[in-house]
């Protein structure tokens, strides 16, 4: 598990349906010292305790998905 070191704010988090109508969320952090939005997916047991637009951590889990690596949103918190 990767825990954010970086200054986030927690932007939002948006439910999607995929072309073959399987149902996903998305989570969007805004990175204040990068000045960039970043989106990841969401972990089916997300938990979210931040409220909106406030500065955020962020615990992610690596997942191997076929050749590369994808990155999960498992917890929103406080900062």
């Amino acid at each position: 598990m990767f825990v954010s070191q970086g200054k986030f704010i927690f932007e939002k988090v948006e439910e999607k349906v995929s072309k073959q109508g399987n149902p996903f969320k998305l989570v969007h952090l805004i990175d204040t010292d990068n000045y960039q939005r970043l989106e990841f997916f969401a972990d089916e047991e997300l938990k979210v305790t931040a409220g909106l637009n406030s500065p955020c951590k962020v615990v992610l889990k690596a997942q191997k998905m076929g050749y590369s690596t994808s990155m999960n949103c498992l917890t929103v918190s406080p900062a």
